[in-house]
This record gives C-alpha cells, sequence and structure tokens, in this order.
C-alpha cells in the first residue's frame, strides 16, 4: 500500500500493536520505520510469510494479479507458506480481476490459512467538459 496510507494506519492502530510492513523498495520500508516509530513499534519482515506469521491482519495492496498470488500463493515466501490460522484476517485491496482473487481466496481458505476479503481500492475520475 501506499506510504500515506500505511502511515494512517500506524497512527491509528494502539500504540501498543506492532505493525509489520514488507516491501520491494527496502529503503522505504527503512524511511517508513524510522519516521513513525514514534506512533508503536514498526517492524520490517522480508516477506509476506514472515509478516502472515506475525500478525493476525494482512493488508496489502499491489500493482496487480500476479502480485497478488505472488504474496498470497508463492510456496516459498508467500502466506500460503504461513502457519495455519484460521482466525487470521487478510484484506486484499488491489483492484485485480474477479478470476484471480476467487482463485487466491479459494486456495487460502482450502488451507486453513484464514479469511481472505476482495477489497479493492479504486480511484475514478470524472472529466467534465473536455
Amino acid at each position: 500500500m501506499g506510504y500515506a496510507m500505511a502511515m494512517n494506519i500506524r497512527q491509528k492502530m494502539p500504540s501498543s500493536s506492532t505493525l509489520y510492513i514488507n516491501d520491494i523498495n527496502a529503503s522505504a520500508c527503512a524511511r517508513f520505520q524510522s519516521e513513525h516509530r514514534s506512533h508503536g513499534p514498526v517492524e520490517i519482515v522480508s516477506t509476506a510469510r514472515e509478516a502472515a506469521e506475525n500478525a493476525s491482519v494482512l493488508i496489502s495492496i499491489v500493482p496487480g494479479a500476479a502480485d497478488v498470488k505472488a504474496v498470497y500463493l508463492d510456496e516459498k515466501t508467500g502466506v500460503v507458506a504461513a502457519t495455519k490460522n484460521g482466525e487470521r484476517l487478510m484484506l486484499e485491496c488491489s483492484t485485480i480481476d474477479v478470476e484471480s482473487t476467487k482463485e487466491v481466496g479459494t486456495k487460502l481458505g482450502d488451507a486453513g490459512l484464514g479469511t481472505y476479503i476482495d477489497a479493492p481500492v479504486s480511484v475514478r475520475f470524472r472529466l467534465e467538459g473536455i
């Protein structure tokens, strides 16, 4: 998810709760951790699996369906490789196709990894008179 969205989440979480973050841009993670640890613990994790091992609520926003599948279904680094937790809540906020969402949700559910919710964040612009 974007820096501003993660900042908003960290600020509104209880200060005693840890926010686990992961991004392919390691310097962005380090900057976020440095700038927002005053609101509570921020830990950088190297994989989605590691995030799932540490947190009971996961929120992901990535560019496309292939990225969503990598986050959740990669057998080594994805959420599917994490310990089973039927209480885990996974909010996937990318705007992707229905078939990919169903595939990911079904595989996670079948694996007993928790509840997967498709919660896309989309922006709609309306231009008038152009």
